[in-house]
């Protein structure tokens, strides 16, 4: 997580917004291939030492795909990753994306699930 470090050592007035999809490193693999190389646990570190040197808000962006990462047990596992940085979480549904066949998860999952 070197640009998230680097992020936090330059003095401009930004907010960070972090693609995380899923809390577990078993899931994110498949989802974010770059958690192979910075899994979530240098992941969090790092975002930890931003929210310490910025003193600002972090933000996670969660895209939630039907049967993918939209159920309970999902939730559970990203409230208590993001909680001790008191982290905005963004949940919206996927958006159809070209040559990817999953789709976003139905509005009331997406209700359940926040």
């Amino acid at each position: 997580m070197p640009g998230i470090r680097r992020l936090a050592a330059e003095a401009l007035p930004v907010n960070l917004a972090v693609s995380l999809h899923a809390a577990n490193d078993a899931d994110r693999d498949a989802l974010v291939p770059i958690n192979r190389r910075y899994p979530l646990d240098e992941l969090m570190a790092a975002c930890e030492a931003y929210v310490a040197a910025k003193r600002r808000r972090l933000s996670f962006e969660w895209a939630l795909i039907a049967d993918v990462n939209d159920q309970p047990r999902h939730a559970d596992e990203l409230a208590a990753l993001c909680r001790p940085l008191r982290a905005h979480v963004n949940v919206i549904p996927l958006n159809p994306t070209p040559g990817y066949l999953a789709i976003g998860s139905p509005t009331e999952r997406v209700r359940r699930f926040c």
